[in-house]
């Protein structure tokens, strides 16, 4: 039903226009988790732009309804994302070599619940395995202890990463986010 496809360069434009479509978290350009707290010069565009160029392996998929963006999932190794292994609730587990993270998800509104998340979860998952990875994580929110706010909605739900095979492994914090895992070595 949903194509997905690695963002290069060629697909710089279909991931420009999703995110200016992202509404109040439309600045951003998936580029807050990988943030390290120094002064950047750059626009979150500009890195994303610069991100996408120098990659080793794309940072990302774009889930496609016939020649549509409809929906983005940033994927990549742990170590590319300095704000999320400093934040207390999103802090790795362990030191487990080939660790992968699945932090962001966006899909356009008309887009939503019609399964393109769950598309771009278990496109995510064999595409980090594909990379080499030996598990993938997750840091969703639990809507049972977490407000839903727009810019917490991006991470996706405890429910969805239980339902594409993750599992809990840290809950750190009453309301913060959740680290979810899935072993790719045993699937």
């Amino acid at each position: 039903m949903y194509r997905v496809e690695p963002l290069t360069v060629e697909r710089w434009e279909d991931f420009s226009r999703l995110c200016r479509a992202m509404g109040p978290n439309r600045s951003c350009w998936c580029m807050w988790w990988r943030d390290d707290g120094q002064p950047k010069n750059l626009t979150s565009r500009e890195r994303a732009l610069q991100l996408v160029e120098r990659s080793v392996h794309p940072v990302g998929l774009l889930a496609y309804s016939d020649e549509k963006v409809v929906g983005w999932a940033a994927v990549s190794p742990r170590e590319e994302y300095p704000r999320l292994n400093k934040r207390r609730d999103t802090a790795p587990v362990d030191d487990q070599e080939g660790t992968w993270v699945l932090p962001c998800l966006f899909v356009v509104e008309e887009y939503r619940h019609k399964g393109v998340t769950k598309a771009l979860v278990t496109a995510a998952v064999e595409f980090a395995r594909s990379e080499g990875a030996r598990v993938i994580e997750a840091v969703p929110g639990d809507p049972a202890t977490q407000v839903r706010t727009p810019s917490a909605s991006y991470t996706g739900t405890v429910g969805l990463f239980g339902s594409t095979g993750f599992s809990e492994v840290a809950r750190r914090t009453k309301k913060g986010r959740v680290v979810m895992r899935r072993d790719l070595q045993i699937d």
